[in-house]
């Protein structure tokens, strides 16, 4: 009963805007920087450890405008749970094999110290279907090192590109390396070094050019040299251009993308000033000389620097292009910038910004108005209500923002948590109208989805329409918040890793727009007719289609369609010319979808 009523009141002040006292961290935070080299180990002593041994399987997740798949990745859990401190890099699609996908997550087998840390890179050939781990990476962790926090790419030929930090190799620091594949999952990396600079840099995020250049940011730890450090890598040679400065907060706060054209974008939370003061800001900048120099910085969103408790940006941000236009989302919340306070129990919200979309002025496209509100509660890993965004384009224009929001479901214990769900929404305008965020994760079993990643450029192909998969990879954990953070929950080796995947239809040879999502069929046109008729049906995946006619004694009169389609929207004609007038019935069997209705034949 106790623990209700602190609840209860949590959530009456922090709903009627009051200011909590600092003691209450569940609602009045600092924000810490999440220092998780490798080398802490937090107590969790007298702290029950608890271990699942099932595997969670889920069936097809429906929201009004996708189908969403959700394949396990692996039956190996980890206890090592924090899989990035802002918006995640976990997933790469092959551009140009798209049913080959990379994916990448930080994995230790125990529950403090994790010695055995390592970047497990897993392959999909299928589109997600079904996967296969192929090791860690670096390969030699374990006793002689470990490492973290990676971030995935590729090249156009096929081979994946992972960056993360490690101790590998008999490094003195934990430090961001690189390392390239040979050839398409065959597990035979080369690792690129640009060395440590006073115990950094560290937490990654990079690109790759179509002529194999790497951009990469890491952030340097500890001061004097914790500004955010920009690199670049040519493959071919294997020289690095050298670290310069970025006026950036840390913690993997920076995020890059490359346009059509080639164009590198870069976003990231920070400053324009002499000071980091004047952080909380969001900026963007872009090089077309492959990383070397960077334009003057953008100022995508300024927070109120007249007022200490302001919203501001924290943590999750990401970019990609329209077109050539640049596009950028993250995520503000209310903050005390003296004191590098947060609130994680008060409404945040996630914005897009792109030049050419509402005069160049962020758009809000999920808060409290149009995504159930709850307070984010417990461990703190920097989480708030909405948070961490990720972005994907698909070749025809349709832009895909994933991203967190704190459910109502907790997990009661001396750091009482909050449950993350997974949401989606899309636009296909270039950013200027959004549809209303749905979840996209499953309701039961009840885990903690957490870390959304997507696939950054999605290839259509066109059939009877054009068609894409949209591929978000996420952490799913049966108890909420992460280990490394844990104050009180009781911590585990159970959170594995998930694959979503929804095919999408846009449009038909047929003349119809817009995105197909589920299974339709239309009234016949005309009705009565003589002597033919229309039916039109919809398909939002490949199913064995099937449309019979009948008479109203149930004697098959016609089949009309029998035969494996793949997504989207179809007419058929049925010619009566030989059969008499009455009441006919037509019938539509789809995978699991069977409708039938009546049409009338006068002659």
């Amino acid at each position: 009963m106790k623990f209700f009523t602190t609840l209860l009141i949590t959530i009456l002040f922090t709903t009627l805007g009051f200011n909590l006292i600092a003691q209450d961290h569940r609602i009045y935070q600092t924000k810490p920087i999440v220092d998780v080299r490798g080398d802490e180990t937090p107590d969790h002593s007298n702290i029950e450890i608890i271990e699942t041994t099932v595997s969670p399987q889920f069936g097809p997740v429906f929201t009004s405008e996708f189908t969403f798949e959700v394949h396990n990745i692996t039956d190996r859990k980890t206890g090592y749970d924090l899989q990035s401190n802002a918006s995640t890099q976990q997933v790469w699609l092959d551009y140009n094999n798209p049913q080959f996908l990379h994916a990448i997550f930080t994995n230790s087998q125990v529950t403090a110290g994790w010695a055995d840390r390592t970047c497990l890179y897993f392959g999909s050939t299928d589109a997600g279907v079904s996967w296969f781990e192929l090791g860690g990476v670096p390969v030699n962790t374990g006793a002689d090192g470990r490492s973290g926090f990676p971030s995935i790419y590729g090249l156009p030929s096929g081979e994946a590109v992972i960056a993360d930090h490690n101790n590998s190799n008999g490094s003195t620091f934990t430090h961001t390396k690189i390392y390239a594949d040979n050839s398409p999952f065959e597990y035979n990396f080369t690792e690129h070094d640009p060395g440590n600079i006073s115990d950094g840099p560290v937490w990654p995020r990079h690109t790759v050019t179509a002529n194999g250049i790497v951009i990469f940011a890491s952030s340097g730890s500890p001061a004097p040299d914790d500004d955010v450090k920009i690199n670049t890598l040519d493959l071919s040679t294997g020289v690095f251009s050298g670290w310069q400065d970025l006026e950036s907060d840390d913690a993997e706060q920076y995020d890059f993308s490359i346009s059509p054209n080639g164009k590198i974008g870069l976003a990231y939370n920070g400053w324009d000033g002499a000071t980091p003061d004047e952080s909380g800001d969001v900026l963007y900048r872009e090089s077309t000389d492959n990383g070397i120099t960077w334009s003057t910085p953008v100022k995508v969103f300024d927070r109120d620097e007249t007022q200490d408790t302001a919203m501001g940006s924290i943590r999750g941000v990401a970019v990609n292009f329209y077109n050539e236009e640049p596009c950028v989302t993250y995520e503000i919340c209310q903050q005390i910038f003296s004191s590098g306070n947060f609130f994680p129990g008060l409404p945040s919200e996630i914005h897009f910004w792109s030049p050419n979309v509402n005069g160049g002025v962020p758009k809000v496209i999920a808060d409290s108005s149009n995504v159930p509100y709850y307070p984010y509660v417990g461990t703190n890993d920097v989480h708030v209500p909405v948070c961490r965004p990720v972005i994907g384009r698909a070749d025809n224009g349709y832009l895909f923002i994933a991203f967190n929001a704190a459910t109502a479901d907790i997990y009661p214990s001396a750091d009482t948590t909050s449950y993350m769900a997974g949401f989606i929404t899309y636009s296909s305008d270039g950013g200027e109208n959004w549809s209303t965020p749905e979840k996209f994760t499953p309701e039961a079993p009840l885990l903690d989805w957490r870390y959304p990643s997507i696939a950054e450029v999605i290839p259509v192909t066109v059939t009877d329409g054009e068609v894409f998969t949209i591929h978000i990879v996420m952490q799913g954990d049966s108890l909420p918040g992460s280990t490394v953070n844990a104050a009180g929950m009781p911590v585990g080796v159970t959170a594995q890793y998930y694959h979503f995947s929804a095919d999408v239809t846009i449009g038909s040879t047929n003349g119809n727009e817009g995105i197909i999502t589920t299974y339709t069929l239309e009234q016949n046109y005309p009705n009565p007719f003589n002597p033919s008729t229309t039916i039109k049906y919809s398909i939002p995946s490949l199913s064995l289609v099937q449309m019979k006619i009948y008479d109203v004694l149930g004697n098959e009169v016609a089949s009309l369609v029998d035969e494996e389609k793949p997504a989207g929207t179809y007419e058929v004609e049925f010619d009566a010319l030989n059969i008499p007038s009455g009441v006919y019935f037509y019938t539509l069997q789809a995978g699991e979808f069977n409708q039938t209705k009546k049409m009338v034949l006068m002659k």
